[in-house]
Protein backbone atom coordinates (compact mmCIF):
# COMPACT_ATOMS: atom_id res chain seq x y z
CA UNK A 1 0.00 0.00 0.00
CA UNK A 2 1.05 3.57 -1.04
CA UNK A 3 0.29 6.43 1.33
CA UNK A 4 -0.70 9.77 -0.42
CA UNK A 5 -0.31 11.53 2.84
CA UNK A 6 3.06 12.09 3.44
CA UNK A 7 3.23 11.32 7.78
CA UNK A 8 6.27 12.77 10.07
CA UNK A 9 8.95 10.19 11.11
CA UNK A 10 10.72 11.13 14.27
CA UNK A 11 13.68 10.11 16.14
CA UNK A 12 14.47 11.10 19.48
CA UNK A 13 17.97 11.23 20.43
CA UNK A 14 18.96 10.11 23.34
CA UNK A 15 21.41 7.20 25.40
CA UNK A 16 18.76 4.68 27.06
CA UNK A 17 21.83 4.19 29.29
CA UNK A 18 23.16 6.91 30.76
CA UNK A 19 19.07 8.07 31.26
CA UNK A 20 18.08 5.11 33.33
CA UNK A 21 21.45 5.21 35.66
CA UNK A 22 20.69 8.79 36.64
CA UNK A 23 16.48 8.31 37.11
CA UNK A 24 16.41 4.99 38.36
CA UNK A 25 19.71 4.90 40.54
CA UNK A 26 20.77 8.16 40.77
CA UNK A 27 24.39 7.95 39.17
CA UNK A 28 25.47 10.89 36.81
CA UNK A 29 27.25 9.76 33.49
CA UNK A 30 27.44 11.11 30.00
CA UNK A 31 25.80 9.38 27.07
CA UNK A 32 27.37 6.55 25.85
CA UNK A 33 28.44 5.52 22.78
CA UNK A 34 25.57 3.28 21.60
CA UNK A 35 23.44 6.23 20.75
CA UNK A 36 26.19 6.72 18.11
CA UNK A 37 26.23 3.46 16.78
CA UNK A 38 22.22 3.22 17.21
CA UNK A 39 21.07 6.56 15.27
CA UNK A 40 23.89 5.60 12.70
CA UNK A 41 21.83 2.41 11.71
CA UNK A 42 18.63 4.70 11.54
CA UNK A 43 20.37 6.70 9.44
CA UNK A 44 21.18 3.49 7.22
CA UNK A 45 17.88 2.39 7.00
CA UNK A 46 16.42 6.36 6.03
CA UNK A 47 19.08 6.00 3.46
CA UNK A 48 17.63 3.30 1.92
CA UNK A 49 14.35 4.53 1.58
CA UNK A 50 15.34 7.95 0.78
CA UNK A 51 13.45 9.25 3.46
CA UNK A 52 13.66 12.42 5.23
CA UNK A 53 13.26 12.84 9.11
CA UNK A 54 13.25 14.96 11.98
CA UNK A 55 15.82 14.55 14.69
CA UNK A 56 15.27 15.58 17.92
CA UNK A 57 18.27 16.10 19.66
CA UNK A 58 19.12 16.24 23.25
CA UNK A 59 21.80 18.79 24.05
CA UNK A 60 23.92 16.40 26.43
CA UNK A 61 23.95 14.01 22.98
CA UNK A 62 25.20 16.83 20.81
CA UNK A 63 27.75 18.42 23.09
CA UNK A 64 29.27 14.79 23.71
CA UNK A 65 29.00 13.70 19.77
CA UNK A 66 28.99 17.01 17.86
CA UNK A 67 30.17 14.78 14.72
CA UNK A 68 26.83 12.62 14.95
CA UNK A 69 24.97 15.92 14.64
CA UNK A 70 27.01 17.06 11.89
CA UNK A 71 26.03 13.73 10.04
CA UNK A 72 22.29 13.38 10.55
CA UNK A 73 22.26 17.41 9.07
CA UNK A 74 24.85 16.46 6.48
CA UNK A 75 21.88 13.74 5.08
CA UNK A 76 19.10 16.03 4.75
CA UNK A 77 17.41 15.36 8.13
CA UNK A 78 15.69 18.27 10.20
CA UNK A 79 17.50 18.42 13.75
CA UNK A 80 15.03 19.60 16.54
CA UNK A 81 15.71 20.38 20.09
CA UNK A 82 14.63 17.29 22.42
CA UNK A 83 15.79 19.86 26.02
CA UNK A 84 19.62 19.35 27.28
CA UNK A 85 19.04 16.82 30.02
CA UNK A 86 15.95 15.15 29.71
CA UNK A 87 14.35 15.97 32.37
CA UNK A 88 10.81 15.92 32.44
CA UNK A 89 8.93 19.29 32.63
CA UNK A 90 6.75 18.91 35.61
CA UNK A 91 9.90 18.15 37.06
CA UNK A 92 11.20 21.73 36.65
CA UNK A 93 10.51 25.37 37.32
CA UNK A 94 9.32 27.33 34.63
CA UNK A 95 13.02 28.79 35.00
CA UNK A 96 14.92 25.86 35.21
CA UNK A 97 13.18 24.67 31.75
CA UNK A 98 13.83 28.02 30.07
CA UNK A 99 17.55 27.78 30.95
CA UNK A 100 17.87 23.89 29.82
CA UNK A 101 16.43 24.32 26.37
CA UNK A 102 18.17 27.51 25.81
CA UNK A 103 21.29 25.51 26.42
CA UNK A 104 19.79 23.06 24.22
CA UNK A 105 19.12 25.01 21.29
CA UNK A 106 22.52 26.82 21.58
CA UNK A 107 24.17 24.01 21.47
CA UNK A 108 22.66 22.42 18.50
CA UNK A 109 22.72 25.93 16.81
CA UNK A 110 26.35 26.12 17.16
CA UNK A 111 27.21 22.34 15.98
CA UNK A 112 24.44 22.75 12.75
CA UNK A 113 25.09 26.56 11.89
CA UNK A 114 20.92 26.49 11.42
CA UNK A 115 17.77 27.77 13.20
CA UNK A 116 16.49 24.69 14.79
CA UNK A 117 12.76 25.38 14.50
CA UNK A 118 10.97 22.53 16.82
CA UNK A 119 10.75 20.99 19.94
CA UNK A 120 9.94 17.69 21.56
CA UNK A 121 10.06 17.58 25.92
CA UNK A 122 11.14 14.35 27.46
CA UNK A 123 8.24 11.89 28.00
CA UNK A 124 5.66 14.01 26.35
CA UNK A 125 5.58 15.94 29.24
CA UNK A 126 4.08 19.22 27.90
CA UNK A 127 0.71 18.44 29.56
CA UNK A 128 -2.14 21.31 31.21
CA UNK A 129 -0.12 21.74 34.28
CA UNK A 130 2.85 22.45 32.20
CA UNK A 131 1.43 24.36 29.74
CA UNK A 132 3.83 27.60 30.33
CA UNK A 133 6.45 25.51 28.45
CA UNK A 134 4.28 27.06 25.07
CA UNK A 135 4.92 30.64 25.72
CA UNK A 136 8.52 29.81 26.74
CA UNK A 137 9.00 27.67 23.57
CA UNK A 138 7.94 30.64 21.23
CA UNK A 139 9.89 33.20 23.34
CA UNK A 140 13.10 30.77 22.68
CA UNK A 141 12.36 31.35 18.73
CA UNK A 142 10.84 27.56 18.26
CA UNK A 143 8.12 28.13 15.35
CA UNK A 144 6.82 24.59 16.66
CA UNK A 145 6.37 21.70 19.21
CA UNK A 146 5.17 18.07 18.96
CA UNK A 147 5.10 17.29 22.39
CA UNK A 148 1.37 16.51 23.56
CA UNK A 149 -0.38 13.30 23.86
CA UNK A 150 -3.68 13.85 22.95
CA UNK A 151 -4.74 11.31 25.81
CA UNK A 152 -4.32 9.97 28.70
CA UNK A 153 -2.00 7.74 29.83
CA UNK A 154 -0.51 6.52 32.62
CA UNK A 155 2.97 9.17 32.66
CA UNK A 156 1.96 11.87 30.37
CA UNK A 157 -1.02 13.05 28.09
CA UNK A 158 -3.42 16.38 26.98
CA UNK A 159 -6.98 14.83 27.09
CA UNK A 160 -9.27 16.67 25.03
CA UNK A 161 -6.72 18.03 23.23
CA UNK A 162 -7.50 18.26 18.60
CA UNK A 163 -5.50 15.26 17.49
CA UNK A 164 -3.91 17.51 14.49
CA UNK A 165 -1.85 19.67 13.41
CA UNK A 166 -2.77 23.40 14.90
CA UNK A 167 -1.68 26.49 15.54
CA UNK A 168 -2.28 28.29 18.78
CA UNK A 169 -2.90 31.66 20.02
CA UNK A 170 -0.66 31.85 23.17
CA UNK A 171 -1.39 34.85 26.28
CA UNK A 172 1.85 36.48 25.22
CA UNK A 173 0.53 37.63 21.86
CA UNK A 174 3.27 34.90 20.40
CA UNK A 175 1.96 31.81 18.69
CA UNK A 176 2.80 28.19 18.00
CA UNK A 177 2.32 25.26 15.88
CA UNK A 178 1.26 22.24 17.86
CA UNK A 179 1.87 18.63 15.99
CA UNK A 180 0.63 16.55 18.69
CA UNK A 181 1.46 12.56 18.90
CA UNK A 182 -1.13 9.93 16.76
CA UNK A 183 -3.51 8.24 18.54
CA UNK A 184 -5.94 5.65 17.36
CA UNK A 185 -9.56 3.81 18.36
CA UNK A 186 -9.47 0.45 20.27
CA UNK A 187 -12.25 -0.87 21.85
CA UNK A 188 -13.77 2.48 21.85
CA UNK A 189 -10.68 3.89 23.62
CA UNK A 190 -8.25 6.20 22.30
CA UNK A 191 -4.58 4.86 22.75
CA UNK A 192 -0.98 5.77 21.14
CA UNK A 193 -0.31 3.70 18.87
CA UNK A 194 2.60 5.34 16.33
CA UNK A 195 5.84 4.87 17.88
CA UNK A 196 8.05 4.01 20.88
CA UNK A 197 6.70 1.31 22.84
CA UNK A 198 3.67 0.90 21.28
CA UNK A 199 5.66 0.23 17.94
CA UNK A 200 7.85 -1.86 19.96
CA UNK A 201 5.05 -4.32 21.44
CA UNK A 202 2.30 -4.25 18.86
CA UNK A 203 2.71 -7.02 16.10
CA UNK A 204 3.10 -4.88 12.67
CA UNK A 205 -0.12 -5.78 11.22
CA UNK A 206 -1.65 -3.73 14.01
CA UNK A 207 0.27 -0.91 13.68
CA UNK A 208 -0.05 -0.87 10.05
CA UNK A 209 -3.97 -1.02 10.05
CA UNK A 210 -3.38 1.73 12.83
CA UNK A 211 -1.16 3.73 10.69
CA UNK A 212 -3.48 3.46 7.71
CA UNK A 213 -7.01 4.69 8.84
CA UNK A 214 -5.24 8.01 10.50
CA UNK A 215 -3.49 8.37 7.68
CA UNK A 216 -6.64 8.60 4.96
CA UNK A 217 -7.15 11.61 6.73
CA UNK A 218 -4.09 13.64 7.98
CA UNK A 219 0.09 12.74 8.45
CA UNK A 220 1.04 10.24 11.56
CA UNK A 221 3.02 11.58 13.87
CA UNK A 222 5.69 8.56 13.85
CA UNK A 223 8.14 8.37 17.03
CA UNK A 224 11.06 6.55 18.19
CA UNK A 225 14.59 6.19 19.95
CA UNK A 226 17.84 4.76 18.94
CA UNK A 227 18.12 2.38 22.61
CA UNK A 228 14.27 0.49 21.05
CA UNK A 229 16.94 -0.77 18.40
CA UNK A 230 19.50 -1.71 20.68
CA UNK A 231 19.38 -5.45 20.80
CA UNK A 232 23.28 -5.86 22.38
CA UNK A 233 23.73 -6.82 26.25
CA UNK A 234 23.40 -3.62 28.41
CA UNK A 235 26.85 -3.06 30.29
CA UNK A 236 27.79 -5.21 33.69
CA UNK A 237 27.09 -2.01 35.50
CA UNK A 238 23.61 -1.50 34.54
CA UNK A 239 22.44 -5.00 35.81
CA UNK A 240 24.43 -4.70 38.54
CA UNK A 241 22.43 -1.47 39.48
CA UNK A 242 19.39 -3.12 38.62
CA UNK A 243 19.97 -6.00 40.74
CA UNK A 244 19.44 -3.56 43.66
CA UNK A 245 15.85 -2.22 42.52
CA UNK A 246 12.63 -3.69 44.01
CA UNK A 247 10.49 -6.39 42.36
CA UNK A 248 8.70 -4.09 40.45
CA UNK A 249 10.68 -1.91 39.44
CA UNK A 250 13.33 -3.73 38.15
CA UNK A 251 10.55 -5.72 36.29
CA UNK A 252 9.56 -2.12 34.77
CA UNK A 253 13.18 -2.16 33.75
CA UNK A 254 13.00 -5.22 31.67
CA UNK A 255 10.05 -4.45 29.67
CA UNK A 256 12.08 -2.35 27.62
CA UNK A 257 13.97 -4.83 26.51
CA UNK A 258 10.95 -6.83 24.95
CA UNK A 259 10.46 -7.41 21.26
CA UNK A 260 13.41 -5.23 20.08
CA UNK A 261 14.77 -7.45 18.04
CA UNK A 262 11.63 -6.94 15.84
CA UNK A 263 11.86 -3.24 15.22
CA UNK A 264 14.01 -2.85 12.24
CA UNK A 265 12.43 -4.99 10.51
CA UNK A 266 8.65 -2.84 11.49
CA UNK A 267 10.40 0.00 10.58
CA UNK A 268 11.52 -1.33 7.46
CA UNK A 269 8.11 -2.09 6.66
CA UNK A 270 6.61 1.44 7.74
CA UNK A 271 9.15 3.01 4.93
CA UNK A 272 8.30 0.62 2.27
CA UNK A 273 4.77 1.36 2.67
CA UNK A 274 3.96 4.45 3.98
CA UNK A 275 5.31 8.40 2.93
CA UNK A 276 7.32 10.26 4.93
CA UNK A 277 9.14 13.46 5.43
CA UNK A 278 10.15 16.04 8.01
CA UNK A 279 7.65 17.65 10.24
CA UNK A 280 8.76 21.60 9.26
CA UNK A 281 7.80 20.27 5.32
CA UNK A 282 4.67 18.46 6.04
CA UNK A 283 3.67 21.65 8.50
CA UNK A 284 4.70 24.46 5.92
CA UNK A 285 2.46 22.40 3.19
CA UNK A 286 -0.37 22.95 6.12
CA UNK A 287 0.06 26.17 5.74
CA UNK A 288 0.89 26.98 2.23
CA UNK A 289 -2.64 25.02 1.90
CA UNK A 290 -4.51 26.97 4.55
CA UNK A 291 -5.37 23.97 6.64
CA UNK A 292 -4.30 24.49 9.77
CA UNK A 293 -7.05 24.67 12.67
CA UNK A 294 -6.76 27.72 15.37
CA UNK A 295 -7.08 27.22 18.62
CA UNK A 296 -6.05 29.51 21.72
CA UNK A 297 -4.12 28.33 25.04
CA UNK A 298 -6.66 29.82 27.49
CA UNK A 299 -9.70 27.96 25.71
CA UNK A 300 -8.25 24.99 26.13
CA UNK A 301 -7.16 24.85 29.09
CA UNK A 302 -10.70 25.63 29.99
CA UNK A 303 -12.10 22.02 29.24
Amino acid sequence: MESIIRSAFTIDVECGINISMRDYFKKEMPPTERVVSNTHTILRLLQKHETPATFFVLGDVAKHFPSLIKEIAADGHEIGVHSYAHHQLFKLSPEEAYKDTKLAKEVIENITGSRAEGFRAPAFSLMPKTSWALPMLAELGFSYDSSIMPVHTGRYGWPGFPDTISNIDLQNGQSIVEFPLSVSTFLNKQIPSSGGGYLRLFPYWFTAKAFAAINEKKPVNVYMHPYEIDTEKYPDYFFDAMNTLPLLRKLKLKTYRINKGTVLHKLDSLLSNFSFDTMKNIIDSYKTQNKMQQLRLDELLKK
